[in-house]
């Protein structure tokens, strides 16, 4: 499982790599910059609504100087980054980092079962506007979100109910990963399992196009936690620390 969790962890910098790269383009304020050090994953945004995006990850018993190291180099620019571990590592409160909110990684193997079948034909607009009106999100959170998913290697997925979309989920595919991004819901037509038929129709086309892993990402004890738990995803609680 071990080897698992650092395949997810891989792709999930992946998709960051590619999320930022179209903010740049989009002009999303703030600097971007996606990186790998001594087997250290890095990313980071300056803007202040883009701070969740500032992570040192990938992190084994081996690398953890290497990313305690990396928290203090100039490159973050004032941004507090989080080293996130799926570990416990003594070293990291010995060198005076304090925990910050915890994060879930959801992992779930898959049988790949190739066939040609092309993405879903979705209007980009619509799906955007869905995605974002399901988050609530604002300003350059919006912005971000908006480049993100517009980007062509996003494989698009909308709900409908009375042929009007509800709800709308993205997934990314790197190598054989499938990465399943944002799913948001409208605000009317939640709690009625439009989230868990979206993530069902992902993981068929993520099978269908070869994948082995499925990787998500979840608040603890979230309702999005609670679904991909019944989907069969193992769920693994990593903790997130920075300096104080």
């Amino acid at each position: 499982m071990a080897s698992e969790v650092a395949r997810a962890e891989r792709a999930l910098h992946r998709r960051t790599a590619l999320a930022c790269g179209v903010a740049e383009h989009a002009g999303v304020p703030g600097r971007f910059r996606v990186w790998e050090r001594a087997g250290v994953l890095a990313a980071v945004a300056t803007d202040p609504a883009l701070g969740f995006l500032a992570t040192v990850s990938g992190v084994t018993r081996e690398t953890v100087p290497a990313a305690i190291a990396l928290l203090d180099a100039p490159v973050w620019a004032g941004v507090k980054p989080a080293i996130v571990v799926s570990a416990e590592f003594a070293e990291l409160p010995a060198a005076g980092l304090v925990r910050a909110r915890d994060r879930l990684l959801a992992v779930k193997r898959l049988e790949p079962r190739p066939v040609a079948t092309p993405p879903e034909a979705i209007d980009v607009d619509v799906f955007v506007s869905v995605l974002l009106a399901g988050f609530g999100a604002h300003g350059v959170v919006t912005r971000f979100m908006a480049a993100e998913h517009r980007a062509p290697a996003i494989r698009r997925f909308l709900a409908v109910a009375e042929e009007v979309p509800i709800a709308a989920a993205g997934m990314t595919i790197h190598g054989d990963v499938a990465v399943l991004g944002a799913a948001s819901t409208l605000p009317a037509h939640r709690g009625h399992g439009a989230q868990r038929e979206l993530l069902h129709r992902r993981l068929d086309a993520a099978a269908s196009a070869g994948c082995t892993l499925a990787v998500a990402t979840a608040r603890p004890d979230s309702a999005s936690a609670v679904n991909l738990s019944r989907t069969g995803f193992d769920l693994h609680r990593r903790t997130a620390w920075r300096r104080p």
